[in-house]
């Protein structure tokens, strides 16, 4: 029967060997366009402008972003945020049109009310989620665009852990006024996201969720902690691992 000290031991080279292999993977690989993705109209953010008979004069901005980091990996997690303004019109439903496979992880909004003014709230709940659309919509009585005021819906989304690197999604998005021929869309929008390979982390911490470790993400406390003392982040793998449950099996 192999000892404690055996097993710590094999594990520690295992690992040591998976940070060594991770590091080899540092940067996306080249990026290469899928099919559905024409990635000449590219951004991190987009914005279309609407004027109509119906709006009286009045123009609409309707923008859709990416917060944060477009590379995303396998598995990884996505926001964006869609937005509208202008006009002064009633919103009554704004919509995320998000790539297909993605899986909504939590949704915001953004709107003016009498009592407190414009703050962001948390519908995860709160939202209807389209799987024949691949979108996240929310609606309400109205909300109000007048005097700089807003309406937005940020919704975030695990990426699909078959994701291949190198692939780019567009996305879409649309808002619907009080107004007649209230509803506009754009989708897709031209806001983009492209897969990456995993980096030396996610490629470490992936590899050993299966020991009990869980996943490491962007905010955990030992995300820098493995580029900077790489031997420290082995040792504390080796602690966290259950080597009872190891030897029992």
């Amino acid at each position: 029967m192999p000892t404690h000290s055996s097993i710590r031991a094999a594990l520690a080279t295992a690992a040591a060997a998976s940070f060594v292999a991770g590091a080899a993977i540092v940067g996306p690989s080249a990026a290469v366009a899928s099919a559905e993705t024409n990635t000449a109209n590219c951004a991190t953010s987009q914005t279309k402008t609407y004027k109509w008979p119906g709006s009286a004069g009045l123009e609409y901005k309707l923008t859709k972003e990416v917060v944060g980091s477009a590379k995303v990996a396998p598995g990884g997690t996505v926001t964006y945020r869609t937005t509208v303004s202008g006009g002064g019109a009633l919103v009554s439903e704004i919509m995320d049109v998000h790539p297909a496979g993605f899986e909504l992880k939590e949704a915001r909004e953004s709107v003016w009310k009498l009592v407190g003014g414009q703050k962001w709230t948390t519908v995860t709940d709160k939202v209807l989620k389209d799987a024949n659309t691949n979108s996240v919509s929310r609606s309400g009585a109205g909300w109000t665009t007048v005097g700089g005021s807003f309406v937005a819906l940020e919704t975030t989304y695990k990426v699909p852990d078959d994701a291949v690197p190198g692939e780019v999604y567009d996305s879409g998005a649309s808002f619907t006024t009080v107004l007649i021929d209230g509803k506009k869309t754009a989708n897709p929008i031209g806001t983009c996201v492209t897969i990456r390979e995993p980096n030396a982390v996610e490629t470490v911490t992936g590899s050993l969720d299966d020991a009990g470790l869980g996943s490491l993400t962007s905010g955990s406390t030992q995300l820098g902690g493995i580029s900077s003392d790489p031997s420290g982040f082995v040792s504390d793998v080796i602690n966290g691992v259950d080597v009872s449950k190891l030897m029992d099996s």
